[in-house]
């Protein structure tokens, strides 16, 4: 991209797609390394596909933490 403001270009296409593909790859790693459970999902949105927390699980990540959640359901009956 050209700026005028020191009358050369400034910005080249690699900067543009490096910037593009951080984005991308800090999206992804945000979607999968955090924990979104607190947001609250209707029964609707609940019913209509896969949670996130299915998906590690078939990864095989949080398995720990699918124990922790059952022993503290099994406390609150």
């Amino acid at each position: 991209m050209y700026d005028p403001s020191i009358g050369q270009e400034s910005l080249t296409k690699i900067d543009v797609i490096g910037v593009l593909f951080g984005h991308i790859l800090f999206g992804v790693a945000a979607t999968l390394l955090l924990d979104w459970s607190w947001i609250p999902l209707s029964p609707l949105q609940k019913d209509s596909g896969r949670s996130l927390k299915d998906i590690k699980r078939s990864w095989g990540w949080d398995e720990k933490d699918d124990q922790e959640d059952e022993s503290i359901t099994n406390l609150r009956k």
